[in-house]
């Protein structure tokens, strides 16, 4: 059987069957800096915390498979007697996110207090260090932190 493929060369001709196929269609090139492909509705983008619907359960921390958010958290008397947590420490090192959405699918909040629905991509920076290491400030002061997706005219 193998000397019936390569005499009437089988692969080659399939592979040339299906780059012809594909030869038809338009590109799907986007020229990028001025023009933006859109996200899909799946797509998971900047990390936000509210820190009001926050309970500090740790769950998200926990849930992490590389262990990129760091909670620290104590508890307090309020004006009623009763104990509150507060939150010390809310941390992620988005150099090692994966972006798996385990930490938002592990928030037993409803709504979330710790979510990836944002449409923006570009999380670039020439100071990695400063800007991917987000504290408390800059998870819920989140727009002054993150572009957001504006869609570019087609030209």
């Amino acid at each position: 059987m193998s000397l019936l493929n390569m005499v009437m060369l089988t692969d080659i001709f399939g592979g040339l069957k299906l780059t012809l196929t594909h030869a038809g269609r338009p590109a799907d090139t986007v020229e990028y800096p001025e023009r933006a492909k859109e996200p899909s509705e799946r797509f998971r983008g900047m990390f936000k915390l509210d820190e009001e619907r926050c309970i500090k359960c740790t769950l998200c921390a926990i849930e992490c498979p590389i262990n990129i958010i760091y909670i620290d958290w104590h508890s307090e008397k309020n004006e009623e007697g009763k104990s509150v947590k507060v939150l010390d420490r809310f941390d992620v090192d988005m150099k090692r996110c994966m972006f798996c959405g385990l930490c938002e699918d592990a928030c037993p909040t409803n709504p979330k207090s710790i979510w990836l629905k944002t449409k923006t991509y570009e999380l670039s920076t020439y100071e990695r260090n400063e800007a991917l290491y987000l504290d408390i400030v800059k998870l819920t002061s989140w727009d002054s932190n993150v572009k957001p997706f504006t869609p570019r005219p087609e030209k």
